[in-house]
C-alpha cells in the first residue's frame, strides 16, 4: 500500500505547478510539485524524506544553505514546519512563498540565514489532511484520518457529517428541541447565538448539533466523525491523556514522531519557527503553572526578556494582531522550546482585519503617543490598568539610584497603604471573606463588571485582583518579582487572596445582554463589511429526516483560520522578513586570542575568553533548568600531567549575547616556544580550534 501512495505521490509531483498564476491554496499534489521545482532550480536546495504520514504520504523536509565560510555540515540551522494544524493548510504554501522569496532576494539580504546558518524547512507535516481541505464538501477539520472510536461504542467512524442541504458546506444546525435545549440567538444579532443568562430572564431554546443525521441511531449527531488525531496535542509536553485529539499516546502518529525523530537527530536546529494555530510572537503565553506531572507549563522566568525582544521585533515586522491564543498542551512549539530546549515561536500568520472609524484610529493614535501601550505580557509587566508599580517605584526613587533607601521605601509602602488599604497603619483593617453580605455585594459586582475586567493570563483571575494583591504585598514589605510572577497559579493567587481578605474578581465571558462588542460580532462584521458576506450561511429551514423542521446555517468552514488569498504576498514578505531579523540574532560566539605569560622556567600562564557577539544567548533558562541544554566545551589540548591548575575541559552551558565573555585560565608546564591548542566545541555551532606558541603576548581583550 505504502508502495502504491508513493508511486502515485511521485506521478502527480512531475505535474508542473505554474506559481506565476493566479496565486492559490496548494494541494498536496501541488506543494510536491513546486518542492521538486525548488530542488531541481536551485543548487543551494536539497531535499530528503522525514517519514510517511498514517496513508503513506511522503514528508519532505527541504534543506536551505549557499556555500561560505562555515561548511554546511557544521552550521546552525532554523526549523520552520508548517502543515502541523488540519485547520491552517494555507501555512504550507507561505512556506514555500516564503523560501522562494528568500532564494529571489539578492544575496547580501540572506548572509545570515544562507552563508552563516541555514534553513531546514518542513512545509507539509499532515498530508493526509490537507487532502480533505480540497474535498468537494468542506468541512473544518482538525484531526487527522486516523480510525479513531471516538464516542467508545465500540465502533469507527460511523457517525459523521452529511451535507444535508446540497451546497458543499458543513455547518450547524439549529434544533428546537427545549429538552436539551442549550442556546439562544443573541439579542443584538439574531444570526449569532449565546447561552442563556437566567438573571437575565432568559430560557434556552435551541441546541446545535454539526450539519447531519444520526447515522448509528444512538440520540447523538456526527459524534463520530472520520478519524480522531490532533497532531498538534499528541506531543510530549502538556499532552492530555485522554485529551480530545490528543492521540492515544504521546507521539502515538507517524507525523509527529517523524517530526521529533528528526528533530533529536539534528541537535544543530537552534531556533524553531511554526506556521500553524498557535500564536507565540504577538500575545503572552496562556499557560501557567505546572502540569500534573510537575512540568512548568509557562516560560521560565529567565526566558521572559528574551521572547519579549523577539515579540517586539516580530509585531514591528508584522503589525499581526487580533490572533487567537489557543492551549498550547500537546503542541510542537510547546515541546520545541521546553523539551528539546532551544527558542520555539509559532504565528497564525494571519489575523482578522477590522475597519476602524478614522477618529477612533486618530484617538488611539494619539492615544500612544502619549501614553504606554497596555498590551504587555504578564510575565513583562508588573501591573496593568491604572497601577503601574514600576513607575510608582521610580517616583519616589528620590535619589534617583535605581533602589529604594529605607524613607524611600517607607514612603512609597504609606502611598500603597492610602490607595489599596491593607493591614497595619495606613488603612483599615482586611476582614478575610468579609460577611456574608459583603461577600454577596462583592460577587454581584463581580458579576456585573466581570466583562470589563482585564484578563491575566492566570485562569479566569482579573488583572485588577493580582494588581491588588501584589500592591498589598508591596505595602507590607514583600516586593513581587519577575519570577514569582512568571512561576505562580491560579490555586496560589486564591490561596494568598484568602489569606490577605482580598475579594476575587474574575474575568467573565460576555453576556447575551452586554453592549460591549463580542469576538463573534467582530467576525460578522469583518464578513458583511470586508468578505462580501462570503463567510457565513443564513439560516434557512430544512426538513431533517429525523428531527423535523431545523435551520442549517452558520460560519463557512476555514473561513476564520484561513486568509483571503491576495494577503499571500504581504505575508510572504513580513514572514521572510522576520526569518532574516532571526537568524541575524543568533548567537555568534568565538575564542579570542589567548594572553600568554611566562610565570618561570617552564610554567605558564594561559588565559582566554569565549565571547558571544551575537543577540541570542546561547542556551535558554528552560534548556539548562531541564538539562537539555546543550553546552559549549572549552578544552585545552596539552598532556594532563603539564596542567598544574584549571581544568582541562570546561562547560559553558548559557552565555549572553551582546559580546558577553566568560573566561578560563590555565597554569601549564611547557617548553618556551612549544605548541598549545584550544578547542571551542558546540554540537550546533560546530568546531573551533586555535594553535598558539607559549611566549609573552598580548590578546584575549585583556
Amino acid at each position: 500500500m505504502i508502495y502504491i501512495t508513493a508511486l502515485l505521490s511521485f506521478l502527480v509531483a512531475q505535474q508542473e505547478f505554474d506559481h506565476s498564476s493566479t496565486p492559490t491554496w496548494n494541494t498536496p499534489a501541488q506543494i510536491a510539485s513546486r518542492i521538486d521545482a525548488i530542488n531541481r532550480e536551485h543548487d543551494a536546495v536539497s531535499v530528503s524524506n522525514v517519514g510517511f504520514s498514517s496513508n503513506g504520504q511522503p514528508i519532505s523536509c527541504l534543506e536551505i544553505a549557499f556555500p561560505g565560510e562555515t561548511p554546511i555540515e557544521s552550521r546552525a540551522a532554523i526549523l520552520v514546519v508548517a502543515g502541523v494544524d488540519g485547520s491552517h493548510t494555507f501555512g504550507s504554501t507561505v512556506a514555500l512563498d516564503v523560501i522562494e522569496d528568500l532564494l529571489s532576494r539578492d544575496a547580501s539580504d540572506t548572509v545570515e540565514l544562507f552563508e552563516s546558518h541555514k534553513v531546514y524547512l518542513i512545509p507539509q507535516l499532515n498530508p493526509d489532511l490537507a487532502h480533505h481541505f480540497f474535498a468537494e464538501i468542506k468541512e473544518e477539520r482538525t484531526k487527522n484520518t486516523q480510525p479513531t472510536d471516538d464516542d467508545h461504542d465500540g465502533l469507527i467512524d460511523e457517525d459523521g457529517a452529511e451535507d444535508l442541504n446540497g451546497d458543499g458546506l458543513i455547518t450547524m444546525m439549529r434544533v428546537r428541541d427545549l429538552e436539551n435545549a442549550t442556546h439562544i440567538e443573541n439579542p443584538d444579532e439574531p444570526r449569532l447565538h449565546i447561552s442563556p443568562d437566567a438573571y437575565e430572564g432568559q430560557s434556552a431554546a435551541f441546541v446545535l448539533y454539526t450539519e447531519g443525521i444520526d447515522d448509528d441511531r444512538d440520540g447523538e449527531y456526527n459524534e463520530d466523525s472520520l478519524g480522531g488525531v490532533d497532531l498538534n496535542k499528541n506531543f510530549m509536553h502538556g499532552y492530555k491523556i485522554h485529551g480530545d485529539g490528543a492521540g492515544p499516546w504521546q507521539l502515538s502518529e507517524p507525523e509527529t514522531r517523524a517530526l521529533v525523530d528528526f528533530a533529536l537527530k539534528h541537535q544543530n536546529i537552534a531556533a524553531v519557527v511554526v506556521y500553524g494555530k498557535h500564536d507565540t510572537l504577538t500575545k503572552p503565553f496562556p499557560e501557567s503553572g505546572r502540569d500534573s506531572a510537575g512540568a512548568p507549563k509557562q516560560l521560565d522566568a529567565g526566558d521572559v526578556e528574551l521572547y519579549k525582544k523577539v515579540n517586539e521585533r516580530f509585531v514591528e515586522l508584522t503589525d499581526l494582531s487580533n490572533t487567537s491564543q489557543p492551549n498550547w498542551d500537546g503542541s510542537f512549539v510547546a515541546w520545541a522550546y521546553a523539551q528539546y530546549g532551544v527558542p520555539a515561536f509559532s504565528t497564525p500568520l494571519w489575523s482578522r482585519a477590522d475597519e476602524v472609524e478614522e477618529s477612533n484610529s486618530n484617538a488611539q493614535s494619539n492615544k500612544s503617543e502619549t501614553s504606554e501601550p497596555n498590551n504587555c505580557a504578564r510575565q513583562d509587566c508588573r501591573s496593568r490598568g491604572d497601577l503601574d508599580r514600576g513607575a510608582l517605584r521610580a517616583e519616589f526613587d528620590a535619589d534617583g539610584d535605581g533602589e529604594l533607601d529605607e524613607d524611600e521605601r517607607s514612603a512609597f509602602r504609606e502611598h500603597m497603604r492610602e490607595k489599596f488599604g491593607g493591614q497595619g497603619q495606613g488603612g483599615p483593617p482586611r476582614q478575610r471573606g468579609g460577611t456574608t453580605s459583603n461577600r454577596m455585594t462583592a460577587n454581584n459586582d463581580s458579576s456585573s463588571e466581570g466583562s470589563q475586567l482585564t484578563p491575566s493570563g492566570i485562569g479566569d483571575i482579573s488583572q485588577e485582583t493580582i494588581d491588588e494583591l501584589f500592591a498589598a504585598a508591596e505595602a507590607a514589605g514583600y516586593p513581587v518579582t519577575d519570577e514569582m510572577i512568571a512561576q505562580i497559579t491560579p490555586e496560589q493567587i486564591e490561596q494568598y487572596a484568602q489569606m490577605s481578605g482580598i475579594q476575587i474578581r474574575r474575568v467573565q465571558k460576555k453576556s447575551s445582554s452586554s453592549s460591549s462588542y463580542s469576538d463573534e460580532e467582530a467576525w460578522l462584521a469583518y464578513n458583511d463589511d470586508i468578505r462580501g458576506g462570503d463567510g457565513f450561511v443564513e439560516w434557512k429551514e430544512f426538513e431533517h429526516p429525523q428531527l423535523g423542521i431545523v435551520e442549517i446555517g452558520g460560519w463557512v468552514p476555514y473561513f476564520k483560520s484561513v486568509p483571503p488569498i491576495e494577503s499571500l504576498t504581504k505575508i510572504t514578505n513580513e514572514q521572510s522578513d522576520f526569518l532574516i531579523d532571526l537568524a541575524s540574532k543568533l548567537p555568534d560566539v568565538t575564542l579570542e586570542p589567548p594572553t600568554i605569560k611566562k610565570l618561570g622556567t617552564n610554567l605558564w600562564e594561559v588565559k582566554v575568553a569565549v565571547r558571544n557577539d551575537g543577540w541570542l544567548p546561547t542556551g535558554t533558562a528552560m534548556a539548562k533548568k531541564n538539562k537539555r541544554a546543550r553546552p559549549y566545551i572549552v578544552r585545552l589540548d596539552v598532556p594532563n600531567d603539564s596542567i598544574v591548575s584549571g581544568r582541562k575541559v570546561n562547560r559553558i552551558w548559557a552565555l549572553s549575547g551582546g559580546g558577553t565573555r566568560e573566561w578560563f585560565t590555565w597554569i601549564i608546564n611547557g617548553a618556551k616556544n612549544s605548541s598549545i591548542d584550544i578547542t571551542l566545541f558546540s554540537e550546533k555551532y560546530g568546531t573551533t580550534t586555535t594553535t598558539h606558541t607559549l611566549q609573552n603576548t598580548i590578546g584575549g581583550g585583556s
